[in-house]
């Protein structure tokens, strides 16, 4: 809420405008997309093969969710920066962002927004521990929230802008955005507390189970098979398969599996 109220100062102080928020929105999904970036790659690395996964994905979520914004930008620009010098409207959307944030006090709002999201970083790093994430789950949240967001957003910026942008219109649409990223927040704080607790269900249990009756893994093409989970676990293949389980699941997940073999190990020994 602290966040979101920036731009109310900007609204009575600064004389923004739609577009002002717009874009600051707009610049919002930048600084989601490179702590996304960061989220993805800064991570305890146990195994060669966690390297390669990230390595991978990074690049790609940049170049794609750089082309997607890159688009999103484009439309923000030709829709309502009518009122922007000449020189501005014209140019490119890389070129255009610095003496934006310049000319229209976008600075504290920027920075503001930073701090929010490495507060954020820290914060969930301190709860659930580094890497912790779904490396697959962060590449698809940012998208997820500018389409839902935006749509709603230039709909209110049209109509801002038929009705001449009142004052009252603009704090609307930020009290707007500000309820959006309340109920955001909280789906992704219920995603997350799912995820420090993660639920090993009864489909998971049994293929868990007919794993440990006859454990084998395939690399390249070749199906190795063990005599037993013990075996298994001191072969040099178990790292392997701690590391795609952990990619594929986060941390919190192979924490939770392991737990479940250990225990039916232990029933299995007595009984």
């Amino acid at each position: 809420m602290l966040l979101n109220a920036v731009p109310v100062y900007g609204v009575l102080y600064w004389d923004w405008h739609s577009f002002d928020l717009i874009f600051l929105y707009w610049l919002e999904n930048l600084v989601i997309g490179l702590f996304m970036i960061l989220r993805i790659l800064v991570r305890p690395y146990h195994h060669p093969l966690e390297i390669i996964y990230p390595a991978f994905l990074a690049p790609f979520f940049t170049v794609h969710y750089g082309m997607f914004c890159f688009v999103h930008g484009t439309f923000v620009i030709a829709l309502f920066g009518k009122g922007l010098p000449a020189e501005l409207a014209q140019a490119g959307i890389p070129e255009i962002i610095l003496p934006l944030i310049e000319s229209r006090h976008l600075l504290l709002p920027v920075l503001a927004l930073i701090a929010y999201q490495a507060l954020d970083w820290l914060r969930d790093t301190s709860e659930r521990g580094l890497g912790s994430d779904n490396i697959n789950g962060l590449m698809t949240a940012p998208y997820r929230r500018i389409m839902v967001l935006h749509v709603t957003i230039l709909a209110s910026g049209f109509a801002l802008g038929a009705l001449n942008e009142p004052m009252v219109g603009l704090l609307i649409l930020i009290v707007l955005k500000t309820t959006f990223d309340i109920y955001h927040w909280n789906k992704d704080e219920q995603a997350a507390q799912k995820s420090t607790e993660p639920v090993i269900n009864d489909r998971i249990k049994k293929k868990i189970d007919a794993f440990l009756d006859k454990p084998k893994i395939t690399i390249n093409g070749k199906e190795i098979v063990f005599d037993s989970y013990d075996e298994l676990k001191s072969s040099s293949h178990y790292g392997l398969l701690q590391a795609i389980m952990r990619m594929m699941g986060g941390s919190n997940q192979l924490a939770a599996i392991e737990s479940y073999v250990e225990q039916r190990m232990k029933q299995r020994q007595h009984e």
